[in-house]
């Protein structure tokens, strides 16, 4: 019998796996132990053998209802695989002179982050029930990329607090940052309606600075950044900062989610 996942979203309702990723688990409930094993070895995802990686984990945490270490060991080390290999961003890494592929200081950080807080995760599940994991069972790859930008955030912060601070919010930002924050719209009509895109959006804007992030929220509320009306709130009144500042504020905010959800696409 597949179990329910058991995690409610904001209007109450359980989230539920993929039509396609139940239809799976059925099938491969009915598969030695063994094979399953196999079907779990497969990389490909093209071969129509392949495991996705939501029943994967599907199984991983059953093994604590079938009582079966064993179980949990073998597809455990197999899940930890897929996951370092989700959490590795890709232009991080470089091949050195004699062939070995290598990363950089900041992807191993991001790598590192990523696969500690899921297997932070997977130690509590295995405790007990953590209704985080649920969420990786709907929909694996968008789960990471959620822990992946949060992590890059945070990689990026501690590089900045590593180099020269500038304390100066009036500071003047490059032109090539104004220009590429400029050009990006994180609220485009056409893509905010997407809930996997508002899903990893929302998780970016989450660890932006909070001086950022305070003007990240209200533009998303549509509050203009200056008025000519005395009645009329704006960015600029509420925060008590010039125009000059939120503008900066903005276009640095802008800058750091146009970097990471582009990124999220090309990892995917």
């Amino acid at each position: 019998m597949i179990e329910p996942l058991r995690k409610h979203r904001k209007d109450g309702r359980l989230y539920e796996r993929r039509a396609e990723t139940t239809a799976m688990l059925m099938q491969l409930e009915g598969l030695a132990f063994d094979q399953l094993v196999e079907r779990a070895k497969i990389r490909s995802k093209t071969d129509p053998l392949y495991l996705p990686t939501e029943c994967l984990l599907h199984f991983v945490r059953r093994s604590k209802r079938d009582n079966s270490d064993r179980s949990f060991e073998i597809l455990f080390r197999i899940l930890l695989a897929r996951v370092e290999n989700a959490a590795t961003l890709h232009s991080t890494m470089h091949r050195l002179e004699y062939g070995e592929i290598a990363i950089t200081a900041f992807g191993s950080k991001v790598k590192n982050d990523v696969v500690d807080r899921f297997l932070a995760r997977l130690v509590s599940d295995r405790d007990g029930y953590d209704e985080r994991l649920d969420y990786f069972e709907v929909n694996f790859s968008h789960a990471i990329a959620s822990l992946r930008s949060t992590a890059k955030l945070k990689a990026a912060e501690e590089e900045k607090r590593s180099q020269p601070l500038s304390s100066d919010d009036d500071e003047e930002i490059s032109a090539e940052v104004e220009k590429a924050a400029g050009s990006f719209d994180p609220f485009d009509k056409s893509k905010i309606d997407d809930g996997n895109y508002r899903f990893r959006l929302f998780a970016v804007i989450k660890e932006l600075p909070d001086k950022e992030r305070h003007v990240v929220a209200l533009l998303f509320k549509e509050y203009p950044i200056e008025s000519n009306d005395p009645d009329k709130p704006s960015i600029c009144k509420i925060l008590g900062c010039v125009e000059k500042t939120v503008r900066n504020r903005r276009d640095r905010a802008f800058e750091k989610l146009r970097t990471a959800l582009s990124e999220e696409e090309i990892d995917a």
